[in-house]
């Protein structure tokens, strides 16, 4: 049963009233009765009474008993509640439509969302229009969506402790990126960079490295390895495709993220509206224990790694892939070939934290702080699930029972504070990083001394020659600000998704959708495929994966438990097929956030990636969905053999019907193959004789005109990253189906530049304050509520 605050026509629904009781005294021949009457548009629909006598205690909720409506407008329903003389009254109004009307403000949002990829617009939009559909008029729904849905979408507790998480990680990723320490991590691998492959697996190693916020991800990963696979001659379709599909699996399934505690705090919302719904609830009341048994449900998130490692050790690709890398071996392109561009939006991608000239950039200066961040929210998780009363609790016990709320928040900052009192501890010099530099403090404080006896002389010159702190305080602070700045677009958009949610279940698409998952004709055991697929068609629409998810919790959660009678398995299942789903549409989708970061920081064309990256999410859904939620929803095998063969489509679909871009016959993929026999495209017909020519003599072609010039421009300004004295030449090699670019890796001077680190994007749904309530005037009735 819902609370609401809409009608549907023809749809049952429920009043009941909330009594609160005064200091009157009632007299000895009372009847100790309480009546309600409840009227619709004035007329008496259903009455309901209680005995006082047999009530132990006064009662808090009485049932007026159920009515509909047959037209679409505003009905006042009224409630009367009496005992012997004493009466009290209070009626309100309530917007009825169409159980079908309930899908306009999400078609507003997906048509917004696809036609303008302004993300805000299409939820405001969807917001105010919903607000207008619920207290039928434009200006009180002006109001309602300013004063209830976005102010309670701020103001919830649980929602401050998301947003706050999101910003202290985001201020813990600017404080590593200022020491050097996301470099640092990517000159580490740049030592077993010497071939495409390798340069593939550097790039996805630092994706899985980089795993705790999505945005961080495609940022630095895509900045800092663009140089490596330049030179190695990867395409930038091929690396924007690695950062993309790399992020958003590895942030939504990992215990420790930016993500999980927006997930955590959808997935308690709805445990907590089973547990008011239900009296024996099957699912544990744990927000980050159903989170970590839905992780071995998410096929999507775990295929496609296990697509893009197949895909990388195999050399071999299909498609708008294939065309793009083998355009790039065959002419020997180190510039990243045809989907290369200097910035999406045609402006320069910079960062304004990147680390000081002269700060050596090391890779403990990353390890560390994560490290010491996994380590304090483990610890605190563990702290705040232990129960002194029961000291036989199992790990599994003490996890449900933790507050990852609390966890995540004190564990985020303790990170920050580690962070900065590590980097406290290094003074660089001369490309040096000198640790425990007591003499250099001790220095430091005579010059100090001596110039205020000078009359305060500045002291910079003077100590330009010394021993300088690794990051000063004041470099800290803002660094830690600069993180926090960069994800405050995605704020707006998180608390929009927060309000949109509410305001689908406002209008009654929840309550339409679990009708139509509760009827007798839909197998129940299918709600985990229709919950997948259903949020790849939101999150390819709307462009946002935390968007499609809050879209989706309120309105597929609660009535798949009720329709598989509390079957965990079901309930698990549905539950990563809504976040698994978020994430595979994101992927196909031209509007979505990471889609568009991973394109710019890869420096790739916005349309190449999409065209290169989408057929690769399509065929890891379709497996995620024959291989995965079918078999698993019916129970006809287990977790562990659905994704044993995920791993086995994975290598198939990656090495029979793919081909290497350089191979003896020249030959496409299948479907390419099929493409070419069909339409006799002249181009790939001529591409697939090059590669034959660079199969047998092993020398890579000559490029037009016209590329010619460009690779020109590009290794021009290449130089100015560089050191030519470090480079060595690279010799280009093409024999065989796995023919491979060698490349000397270059030296630390050689660092990217324009590193940014993360923003985040959108999130939960919160109870309404004031959802369907009849207010009462008098001392003997509080509130009425109508619920369905």
């Amino acid at each position: 049963m819902y609370k609401i605050v809409s009608i549907h026509n023809n749809a049952a629904f429920q009043v009941s009233a909330a009594l609160l009781w005064g200091e009157e005294v009632y007299i000895g021949n009372s009847s100790n009765t309480l009546t309600c009457e409840m009227t619709v548009d004035g007329v008496v629909t259903d009455t309901g009474s209680i005995d006082l006598v047999e009530s132990r205690a006064l009662p808090q909720v009485i049932d007026c008993g159920t009515a509909t409506v047959t037209s679409s407008g505003t009905h006042t329903i009224g409630v009367t509640v009496k005992v012997d003389e004493s009466e009290s009254s209070s009626d309100r109004d309530y917007q009825s439509f169409k159980a079908g009307t309930s899908f306009i403000p999400l078609i507003v949002v997906l048509v917004l969302a696809a036609t303008t990829q302004m993300v805000e617009l299409s939820l405001g939009s969807g917001i105010f229009l919903g607000c207008c559909m619920i207290t039928g008029s434009i200006t009180a729904g002006f109001r309602t969506m300013l004063d209830t849905y976005l102010l309670e979408a701020l103001a919830s507790e649980d929602h401050a402790f998301v947003m706050l998480f999101i910003l202290f990680m985001s201020g813990l990723v600017g404080i590593i990126e200022k020491s050097g320490g996301l470099l640092g991590i990517t000159e580490a691998l740049r030592g077993f960079v010497k071939t495409p492959r390798s340069a593939q697996l550097a790039a996805f190693a630092a994706g899985c490295l980089i795993f705790f916020d999505d945005y961080s991800n495609c940022l630095i990963a895509g900045n800092s390895m663009r140089p490596l696979s330049d030179l190695a001659g990867v395409s930038r379709e091929k690396l924007a495709f690695i950062v993309d599909a790399t992020a958003a699996p590895i942030a939504s399934i990992s215990p420790v993220s930016a993500w999980v505690g927006f997930e955590i705090d959808l997935i308690q919302q709805e445990l907590n509206r089973i547990y008011e719904l239900y009296d024996e609830p099957t699912v544990p009341n744990s927000g980050f224990g159903v989170f970590l048994q839905t992780i071995p449900y998410r096929y999507y998130c775990i295929f496609m790694l296990f697509f893009m490692f197949s895909c990388i050790l195999s050399g071999r690709d299909s498609g708008p892939m294939l065309i793009a890398e083998r355009l790039n071996r065959i002419y020997g392109r180190t510039d990243g070939g045809e989907g290369r561009a200097l910035a999406v939006d045609g402006g320069a991608l910079v960062s304004h934290n990147e680390p000081a000239p002269d700060t050596p950039c090391r890779w403990w200066n990353m390890a560390f702080p994560i490290a010491m961040l996994l380590v304090y929210i483990f610890y605190l998780l563990v702290y705040t699930g232990k129960d002194p009363s029961n000291p036989n609790q199992t790990f599994l016990e003490i996890m449900e029972g933790s507050d990852s709320y609390s966890a995540l928040l004190w564990g985020t900052m303790a990170g920050a504070l580690t962070a900065t009192a590590f980097y406290f501890l290094q003074d660089k010099y001369q490309g040096r990083i000198i640790w425990f530099n007591v003499k250099g403090y001790m220095n430091k404080a005579r010059r100090t001394i001596r110039s205020f006896r000078r009359n305060n002389t500045d002291i910079e010159e003077e100590t330009e020659t010394h021993p300088k702190i690794l990051i000063r305080y004041d470099e800290a602070m803002s660094s830690f600000m600069i993180g926090m700045e960069k994800i405050f677009q995605s704020l707006v958009t998180l608390i929009l998704a927060w309000a949109s949610g509410q305001i689908m279940q406002a209008v009654g698409l929840n309550r339409l959708f679990g009708a139509i998952i509760t009827s007798p004709g839909l197998d129940y055991k299918m709600l985990p495929t229709i919950s997948f697929c259903t949020s790849i068609l939101i999150a390819f629409a709307t462009g946002t994966s935390w968007g499609t998810m809050t879209i989706m919790f309120p309105l597929i959660v609660v009535p798949s438990y009720e329709a598989s009678s509390g079957d965990l398995n079901i309930v698990y299942g549905v539950i990563a097929g809504i976040l698994a789903g978020a994430v595979a549409g994101d992927h196909a989708s031209p509007i979505s956030d990471t889609t568009i970061l991973g394109a710019m920081a890869s420096e790739c064309k916005l349309l190449n990636h999409v065209k290169t990256q989408a057929p690769y999410a399509f065929i890891t859904a379709i497996w995620s969905i024959l291989v995965g939620t079918i078999p698993s929803g019916k129970a006809s095998l287990n977790n562990g053999v659905c994704i044993l063969l995920g791993f086995l489509a994975s290598v198939f679909s990656t090495t029979l019907p793919a081909a290497a871009p350089i191979n003896k016959t020249g030959r496409f993929d299948v479907v390419t193959e099929l493409y070419i026999l069909i339409t006799k495209n002249e181009y790939l017909l001529k591409l697939k004789e090059d590669t034959k020519k660079v199969s047998e003599t092993g020398e890579t072609l000559i490029l037009p005109k016209e590329a010619d010039d460009t690779t020109k421009i590009t290794n021009d300004m290449t130089k100015h990253l560089v050191d030519d004295e470090e480079i060595a030449s690279s010799d280009k090699t093409g024999t065989g189906d796995d023919a491979e670019v060698g490349v000397v890796p270059e030296s630390a001077a050689a660092r990217s530049a324009s590193i940014m680190s993360g923003i985040s994007e959108v999130g939960p749904e919160d109870p309404l304050p004031n959802e369907t309530t009849v207010d009462a005037d008098k001392d003997n009735l509080a509130d009425s509520t109508l619920s369905a």
